[in-house]
């Protein structure tokens, strides 16, 4: 084949990568999702795996197991390979794996690489001889008008997209950043509440202000701090108090 046909061919599997993935991820999730990167029905990391299989793979297609085994370790590394760079650049993982058994970084999976074995198989022996015939059929003008127009509509594409990404990654990362802001705060509330619980059960220890409260507890139950805030409920401190005090006097 000519550089050409496989122009051609990234662009057929690419779309039938895409229809699997839709498919695929449609019925686990029993509704339709849209997995492409890009805004045109293509998924590239397909078809870029399909023109590497056949690059390697046809002039070893008389050995079937060869293709099996050689299709699943390069598949699994240009996922794991697509996984790392597109994590580096959007500081997002796009798929996880860590869930399933068997899994690398959770970057690839057992699972999934058998799956793309299964694919290479029927790209090598299925639909590669089916698709090579069609385009001996077209000739080379009509190829390559269609690569040249699927080309530049994947250039602007992948420009705008790209974009879209990058932006929705600067919102997920203010995100984090709020997040991480969120717990410190947090850490620090409940470092300073029990800060001041410490000091509050110091000042109970003294022993006229318990005999006090005693007194006071034993003439109103049920008494409480006033209501801080809007609509907040009162808040109880017999109970606090009492068990303070009962722990005070068993150590005694």
């Amino acid at each position: 084949m000519n550089v050409e046909q496989y122009i051609f061919c990234f662009f057929v599997y690419a779309f039938l990568g895409y229809l699997c993935e839709v498919a695929y991820c449609s019925i686990c999730q029993r509704k339709l999702v849209n997995r492409g990167y890009l805004y045109m029905p293509i998924c590239p990391i397909y078809g870029c795996g399909a023109v590497i299989i056949l690059l390697s793979m046809l002039p070893i297609a008389h050995m079937w197991y060869l293709v099996l085994i050689l299709g699943i370790l390069l598949t699994s590394g240009l996922e794991y390979l697509t996984s790392y760079i597109m994590e580096l650049i959007f500081h997002m993982r796009w798929w996880d794996y860590s869930k399933r058994k068997f899994n690398i970084n959770g970057r690839v999976c057992l699972r999934n690489s058998l799956m793309f074995g299964a694919l290479v198989m029927i790209v090598v022996y299925g639909l590669h001889p089916l698709l090579y015939k069609l385009m001996e059929m077209m000739g080379t003008l009509p190829i390559r008008i269609i690569n040249c127009v699927l080309l530049t509509g994947l250039t602007i594409d992948f420009v705008f997209s790209t974009i879209k990404n990058i932006n929705i990654a600067k919102v997920v990362a203010k995100i984090n950043q709020l997040g991480m802001e969120a717990v410190d705060k947090l850490k620090e509330l409940k470092e300073n509440a029990s800060e001041k619980l410490s000091e509050t059960k110091e000042y109970l220890s003294n022993t006229a202000i318990a005999m006090k409260l005693k007194e006071l507890i034993a003439k109103y139950p049920n008494v409480s701090l006033r209501k801080v805030g809007k609509g907040k409920k009162r808040l109880s401190i017999s109970e606090f108090i009492a068990k303070h005090l009962k722990d005070k006097d068993e150590e005694k």
